[in-house]
């Protein structure tokens, strides 16, 4: 399809069904893509010092992760908030992959010298995945995957155990939750290799690290983690 008729259909669609910001319900530009531009301005970049922080504070004594990257901080009531509650409870898969694009570009700049074999999304129990539809941690990874040209799996790393949501738990219950709640379906596929765990937030990183565990535990050579935001 040529860039003229996408522009067309797309114009098209925008009349039928209009897009709106997530951030401020704004119509949104056909050059707008998720977030209106006044939104999309007031996203706070995670800078490196912030990274480094949040590195020190929750992984480096763990060791289960080589290396981290985020691209903004996520902020109560803002537009990163808003943007990542509708990927994750309106099912806005394209948003979702449009941000992992995003993360794949940044990765490449600001993080070319991680290898990493393979992409694992942090996964969801079943029933969690059955209730909300999809994973949006696996969208990121598919638009991580897309940029960087690294294949993603969301078939390897599983949740073998139910856990309640842990927006409202503190760190150390966090911790607890999500003990023993991970799986690998195959290690042979994860034997060796250095993989880059993805999810769309990290807060307290008490679940990037017991996945992080259970992947080095099957044999995993290092661990990346990357994320669209900071909590």
């Amino acid at each position: 399809m040529s860039s003229f008729v996408k522009e067309i259909a797309s114009s098209t669609l925008d009349v039928i069904l209009p897009r709106t910001c997530p951030g401020c319900s704004v119509k949104l530009l056909p050059t707008e893509k998720i977030l209106c531009v006044d939104c999309l301005n007031d996203l706070t970049p995670a800078h490196e010092s912030n990274i480094t922080e949040e590195f020190t504070k929750h992984f480096e004594e763990t060791k289960l992760i080589t290396g981290l990257f985020s691209m903004f901080l996520f902020e109560k009531g803002e537009a990163i908030q808003k943007l990542l509650f509708s990927i994750k409870y309106e099912r806005r898969f394209s948003s979702a992959f449009y941000m992992g694009e995003l993360l794949g570009e940044a990765l490449l700049q600001y993080r070319a010298e991680w290898e990493y074999d393979l992409i694992l999304p942090v996964p969801l129990h079943k029933v969690r995945l059955i209730e909300r539809g999809f994973n949006q941690a696996n969208y990121i990874a598919k638009g991580i995957s897309s940029i960087v040209g690294v294949k993603s799996s969301k078939d390897i790393l599983y949740r073998k155990r139910y856990t309640d949501t842990q927006t409202k738990k503190d760190k150390e219950e966090r911790k607890k939750n999500v003990q023993d709640a991970f799986k690998i379906k195959s290690a042979i596929e994860i034997e060796n290799k250095n993989i880059l765990l993805v999810d769309d937030v990290i807060t307290t990183g008490s679940t990037i690290n017991a996945a992080a565990g259970v992947l080095k535990l099957h044999g995993a050579s290092s661990v990346f983690a990357a994320s669209i935001a900071l909590a």
